[in-house]
């Protein structure tokens, strides 16, 4: 439990949003009523929670994952999910969950996750509009209030009638709305004389401003989309999260003048963190995230070199047939990951494999440890002859493996 007046901890976050988690409306969704029922129940527009589950797409396809993770668990205003339902996004989720195995879909499930984490944190307090109740009817509203003729008094050669109020069935005299008389040189009327009693309640308090949402969430839809965009075609991270960072200020700056956007804060400060180291590394090496397998059907599709700077690299060329009396140069660098590379049983094979810090096994020479390398000649099964393939592999962290199938 937290102490009043503090932010309630990460448990009791997600405690609570599991207590009070969206609910999918029966009315208003356009395909499961995911988007919907987070704005509804958040007080967004869900147009803006459309474009960031399409922005953590470019993560991998990690918003597909999302959307139906979404769909599967949030319930359904005024009855439950179908059985036919849960079992259809139960076998969707088989393939799209592969996203986790990649590094850019790992990315964009933490982010999504993150962001809707924020949202319940900041903005969890939030209750949905109830809908509005009509008005009474005149039949159930009972006899209509109004003046109707009261007692009457005389006086000065007049008669004057003095309304009445009627409530109900009692009726209750209201001098002090009276008029004096036209003509009343005496001032004999009391009634004339008498003045409202002084409203002693205090005023009404000033409606609090609302909150600037929208601040907030389309600058984070934002930063979403250009890091994602940086991400899916590969820029440098400093780049990418420099882009991220300067939109971020861009939305702080603004939220400066439009009261909001404190919530930014939150993101920036990590982002800031990440540039600054992204920015100590060399921006003219960098080679892409991802994995990548090769699988060439002939020696001519071959490349000198394959790299990445964060991922796997799979060559396979067990299939390949090597040209007699010709050499073929090729090779492998990755800054994180591994490089395996799988042989044919005849070709005639010089690699030279190393690591920063890591394993490597080149055709049988084993190596673990910082700054290790191996180098081996292998003449295959048939012995010396026939084409030779030479390889140069490295891996910065990870494994180096050469394998003769």
């Amino acid at each position: 439990m937290s102490r009043p007046g503090t932010k309630p901890g990460v448990e009791d976050t997600l405690r609570d949003f599991w207590a009070s988690r969206p609910v999918r409306p029966s009315r208003g969704g356009k395909l499961g009523g995911v988007s919907a029922a987070i704005g509804h129940r958040y007080g967004i527009d869900p147009v803006l929670v459309r474009v960031a589950f399409v922005v953590t797409t470019f993560y991998g396809g990690a918003g597909i994952l999302l959307y139906l993770l979404g769909w599967l668990l949030l319930p359904k205003e005024g009855s439950s999910t179908s059985t036919s339902t849960i079992v259809l996004l139960a076998l969707l989720l088989i393939p799209c969950s592969y996203v986790v195995s990649d590094v850019p879909g790992l990315v964009g499930l933490v982010l999504g996750g993150l962001a809707l984490y924020l949202l319940h944190r900041n903005y969890g307090d939030h209750e949905p509009a109830e809908s509005a109740t009509e008005p009474p009817s005149e039949s159930s509203a009972g006899p209509t209030a109004g003046p109707t003729a009261g007692p009457t008094v005389e006086g000065a050669n007049n008669t004057w009638v003095y309304p009445t109020v009627r409530s109900g069935s009692t009726e209750t005299t209201e001098p002090d709305r009276q008029e004096p008389p036209s003509w009343d040189p005496l001032g004999t009327a009391s009634f004339a004389w008498d003045l409202p009693e002084p409203d002693d309640s205090p005023p009404d308090p000033a409606p609090s401003r609302p909150r600037r949402h929208s601040v907030t969430l389309v600058t984070l839809a934002v930063t979403l989309l250009a890091l994602g965009f940086g991400t899916a075609f590969s820029l440098p991270p400093v780049i990418t999260t420099a882009t991220g960072l300067g939109v971020l200020g861009i939305g702080m700056l603004a939220g400066a003048f439009l009261r909001g956007g404190r919530g930014l804060i939150v993101l920036a400060v990590p982002m800031a963190v990440l540039a600054l180291a992204f920015n100590a590394l060399p921006t003219d090496t960098w080679y892409g995230v991802g994995d990548q397998q090769v699988r060439p059907a002939d020696v001519a599709g071959l490349r000198d070199s394959y790299r990445k700077s964060v991922g796997n690299i799979e060559l396979h060329l067990d299939d390949l047939r090597f040209p007699e009396g010709r050499t073929i140069t090729t090779g492998g660098d990755v800054g994180a990951g591994n490089i395996s590379v799988h042989l044919p049983p005849n070709v005639d094979v010089r690699a030279k494999c190393s690591a920063d810090m890591g394993n490597v096994n080149c055709l049988g020479q084993e190596r673990q440890g910082d700054g290790v390398s191996a180098a081996a000649f292998d003449e295959g099964a048939d012995g010396r002859g026939g084409g030779q393939l030479v390889l140069d592999l490295h891996a910065g962290t990870g494994n180096v493996e050469v394998l003769r199938d």
